[in-house]
């Protein structure tokens, strides 16, 4: 068994789309949030959730040329395609895979995750250039794969090229399903099961206190027990590839890299990148956009590191500069730390 950060740990051969993902290469590509599966643990939100929309990381998107805009913001060396179920419009989907390899190239690795696949649908993404495809088995039919259409679905994606594995939450007290669900793949050969930490979130949290799931600590969204099932599945099979992936994990590691290949791409000389990927910016604001900027420039500074956000209605400057320029006029100055993502969320502010 090998150990990673954050809790996670696999055997075997680490897939590619993981290596890619933990590098933060990966843009994820949230093709539709409609999904015919019923999943009480399903943790989309509810502006996604059953909605017919269209994301690139946190970016909405209103067609292809703005996912290929973040995939460059990232410097993404592949895409992870999910949902809902991205196989519920297989063509569309097919349409994004075409794209984005004619755009990166066949080396830009796609992998895709679904709980369907008609023989069709799964021939048309292969077709279209899908290198790895994870299904998704309901829960319910864990111990019972050797009588589902799963079987197909998996001769038809290896007919296809495409390299095969299983994808599904460490469900807590399902000990026995899931060493079934890891006999089938291993019996199935097929490339790897993920096991993934169960989480609540804002639309799951009744479903799974309901279901007797218990949250690990006020801090962590994990579930109690999840870990410790999946790990021992990890050291149960160490001849099959077994990878656990911790909430930890996915925040602390995969998130973590992302925002730093995108700080580089988006930070200005007038901004600070962190240790942990986010941008610190000087803001200042209270008035008149252009008023302040043309007062600022009035008092020395440098009309090149001033930079006006007429969406935020603020100026954006070197953060180095607000102590200098604080009584020199009468605005409100903030040191402000964001995410570099398209929503720039704002984790911190202190005020000058």
């Amino acid at each position: 068994m090998r150990r990673m950060s954050g809790g996670s740990a696999y055997s075997g051969k680490l897939p590619l789309g993981c290596q890619l993902c933990a590098k933060g290469g990966k843009m994820v590509l949230f093709v539709s949030g409609i999904c015919d599966a019923k999943c009480f643990y399903c943790p989309l939100s509810e502006p996604k959730k059953m909605k017919d929309v269209m994301y690139a990381d946190e970016m909405p998107l209103k067609n292809m040329k703005d996912a290929i805009y973040e995939a460059r913001m990232i410097s993404a060396t592949g895409t992870g395609i999910t949902g809902g179920d991205p196989l519920k419009y297989y063509q569309r989907t097919s349409e994004y895979i075409k794209i984005l390899k004619e755009e990166f190239g066949s080396e830009h690795h796609i992998h895709l995750y679904t709980i369907s696949g008609t023989q069709k649908a799964i021939e048309t993404v292969a077709k279209a250039g899908l290198d790895e495809i994870r299904f998704h088995p309901p829960e319910e039919i864990w111990s019972m794969m050797d009588r589902s259409v799963f079987k197909d679905r998996i001769k038809w994606s290896r007919d296809n090229g495409m390299s095969v594995g299983i994808e599904v939450p460490s469900l807590p007290g399902r000990t026995k399903d899931t060493q079934d669900l890891i006999e089938f793949a291993r019996k199935m050969d097929l490339d790897f099961i993920n096991l993934n930490e169960l989480e609540f979130s804002e639309t799951n949290y009744g479903n799974l206190l309901g279901r007797g799931y218990q949250i690990k600590s006020d801090y962590e969204s994990g579930a109690t027990g999840s870990q410790s099932l999946a790990i021992n599945m990890v050291r149960q099979f160490p001849d099959f590839t077994v990878h656990y992936c911790s909430a930890a994990f996915k925040d602390g590691v995969q998130l973590k890299n992302r925002l730093k290949r995108r700080a580089k791409n988006v930070a200005r000389d007038i901004d600070v990148i962190t240790k942990d990927g986010t941008i610190i910016r000087g803001i200042v604001e209270g008035g008149d956009v252009i008023e302040m900027r043309d007062r600022l420039i009035s008092i020395g500074m440098d009309p090149a590191s001033i930079h006006v956000n007429p969406v935020k209605k603020r100026l954006e400057v070197p953060p180095w500069m607000l102590e200098d320029i604080k009584n020199s006029v009468d605005y409100e100055m903030y040191e402000v730390e964001e995410y570099p993502t398209w929503d720039a969320l704002e984790v911190e502010r202190v005020k000058i």
